[in-house]
């Protein structure tokens, strides 16, 4: 199933080491990016944390945070050093002295700063709980993905049949076309009193015909349906492969409608043309 690239999750769970928050935001992009932002305790884990999220995302523009709140920022009233307080606030006092525009003390920060514990947090053994908490943010992530992208192919699909209603239009406008041309021929000649021979009739409409071909046009754009329909259908990224695609979509039908030798295919083909680039837009957030 195709995926799309926006999706967002956040998965949090309780460790021993404390509560660990992994966050993951994808965006569309041309290209891929990936941004990872871990809390200055875990960024020892930065590698890992890239190449899982590379097996999982190819296209787009990736962003994960990951955090940990520890057991060691928790406040502990009863390891409060009164006396590492009162020297943390007589010096923020005599700075604030020298400012005009000073803010208050902040009794709770002081007092984290003075409780009596190792600030350094030991990351041994956390490897396996992080990466066991992103693969699961990855796999509710890539469900996220595919469930847009499956939205995205109804869209597609849909806007196929209506390029495939056109495209019957058409073919059956030619054949109604070139007998009009005929008729027209005829009448000019008959009102001109002047007589055509069967040759220089079946001359004339054949050039006719020769200008306004586009027998080749509708083969490749009918071979272009068929190619969509089978890369939607596949779990594999395809977005860039779709995106060439309709490139070659529209180039068809530019020249179908250069070719128009009648109002009525003119018009079936700039529908054609909001058809496919409406296709193009939506295909834009396809993985």
């Amino acid at each position: 199933m195709i995926s799309s690239m926006t999706g967002y999750c956040t998965i949090t769970e309780d460790t021993k080491y404390g509560n660990l928050v992994v966050e993951i935001k994808t965006l569309n992009s041309r290209y891929f990016e990936l941004q990872v932002k871990l809390a200055d305790d875990l960024r020892v884990f930065e590698p890992k944390v890239r190449e899982k999220i590379l097996k999982i995302i190819y296209r787009g523009k990736a962003e994960c945070r990951v955090s940990l709140k520890t057991k060691e920022q928790n406040l502990d009233l009863d390891n409060i050093d009164l006396q590492h307080a009162k020297k943390i606030i007589a010096t923020i006092e005599g700075v604030s002295s020298l400012m005009k525009d000073s803010q208050p003390i902040n009794a709770l920060e002081i007092a984290h700063l003075s409780c009596k514990k190792n600030n350094k947090v030991n990351t041994t053994g956390l490897s396996k709980p992080l990466m066991m908490l992103l693969d699961k943010a990855l796999n509710q992530l890539l469900k996220d993905r595919q469930r847009e992208g499956g939205k995205i192919k109804k869209i597609v699909l849909a806007k196929l049949v209506n390029i495939e209603k056109e495209i019957k239009k058409i073919k059956k406008l030619f054949p109604k076309i070139v007998k009009s041309h005929q008729n027209k021929i005829l009448k000019k000649f008959k009102s001109a009193l002047i007589n055509i021979e069967k040759d220089r009739l079946k001359q004339e409409i054949l050039i006719f015909i020769q200008k306004g071909d586009i027998t080749e046009e509708i083969d490749r754009l009918e071979s272009h349906i068929q190619e969509l329909k089978r890369l939607v259908e596949l779990s594999e990224p395809v977005g860039k492969k779709i995106d060439f695609l309709m490139q070659e979509f529209n180039r068809e039908a530019n020249t179908l409608g250069s070719k128009s030798i009648s109002a009525e295919i003119s018009q079936a083909s700039v529908e054609l043309k909001v058809l496919i680039e409406q296709i193009r837009e939506q295909i834009q957030n396809i993985e």
